[in-house]
């Protein structure tokens, strides 16, 4: 049986994917009883952990605020199940040392939910520094910018997670997908430097907008993101000694120059982004076929995307390079 804890749009869309991948016992803890949601989804919505611990769940899905997610953790943990978190792990060192305590030698799976890997032209990034095709990277710029009040159009903005500290929000925590993606292409950096920034623009509590430098022993990153750009974007460009490549989310195209020759161009075509999310979640079922604890998303690199988040706040609040 598989528990997905959390009812908002990530835990709607993991419940509709679950169904559309063959998976079918699940059930949903939420904060109230909600007979629509569970015929329009098909799940069993229970409300509390002490009723959710009257079953027996091989599988748990984490889709709470971040603030929340060590309670899940716990939870999962205690009925020995395997486990799919959302990004971010969590948002603090104190949360941070509490969630490799409770998953100290935990024997099973873990795996932490970052879609972007599993888009085909990132995957095509990847391939690309990966053969040295173009030489060797020597810098990089990801981006992003989404308008905060546009995301859920049905809630005041204001009081959701992304805006309150309590809960883990602000733009460094919430869009970890890029940091993710640094990792991914070039390993985690020696340093990094971050300034952030609250402009008072949403009247929100925790930061609007971000600027980080990763330095490498042979590169440097550049990190953008913001919840302020009305028109959404999400772009990375990479500098090789013989080229580049650039990627841009609307156009699903990725263009690759190299010295000399004629351009590239590798192009999606009726793209589905929710492929993204079912992908994903077959990765994890595959995953728990062979029980393999040690891969690209478990435990480990949750740890160390959360070191590297925190230290983008560190680096904002004391206005230093912190080194990692």
């Amino acid at each position: 049986m598989i528990l997905v804890i959390g009812g908002g749009s990530i835990g709607k869309r993991h419940i509709q994917n679950l169904h559309e991948i063959g998976e079918h016992h699940i059930y949903c803890l939420k904060r109230e009883v909600d007979e629509q949601f569970e015929r329009e989804l098909n799940v069993k919505v229970i409300t509390s952990y002490n009723e959710a611990s009257k079953y027996n769940f091989d599988t748990v899905l984490i889709c709470t605020p971040t603030a929340l997610h060590n309670e899940g953790l716990k939870f999962a943990v205690g009925q020995n199940a395997s486990i799919f978190i959302e990004k971010p792990l969590i948002h603090s060192q104190e949360y941070l040392n509490e969630s490799q305590s409770i998953l100290a030698n935990y024997p099973k799976v873990f795996f932490i939910g970052f879609m972007l890997r599993f888009h085909p032209l990132v995957c095509k990034i990847k391939e690309i520094i990966d053969d040295g095709s173009l030489g060797s990277v020597h810098s990089a710029r990801l981006e992003f910018g989404s308008f905060l009040p546009y995301w859920h159009p049905w809630e005041d903005y204001k009081t959701s997670y992304a805006s309150r500290k309590e809960l883990g929000g602000g733009v460094i925590n919430t869009i970890t997908h890029e940091l993710d993606l640094i990792q991914y292409f070039f390993g985690d950096p020696k340093t990094v430097y971050c300034e952030a920034y609250n402009f008072n623009t949403l009247k929100i509590e925790v930061e609007e907008q971000c600027e980080a430098l990763f330095s490498y022993s042979n590169k440097s990153v550049s990190l953008h993101l913001d919840y302020l750009q009305k028109d959404y974007d999400r772009n990375i460009k990479i500098l090789f000694d013989e080229g580049k490549v650039i990627w841009n989310w609307h156009d699903n195209k990725l263009v690759v120059l190299k010295h000399k020759e004629k351009k590239q161009e590798f192009v999606l075509t009726d793209y589905n982004v929710n492929q993204l999310y079912i992908d994903e979640l077959k990765a994890f079922f595959e995953l728990l076929k062979i029980q393999s604890l040690h891969h690209d998303l478990d435990q480990k690199h949750a740890f160390n995307n959360t070191r590297l988040m925190l230290a983008m706040h560190e680096s904002a609040s004391c206005k230093k390079r912190i080194s990692l």
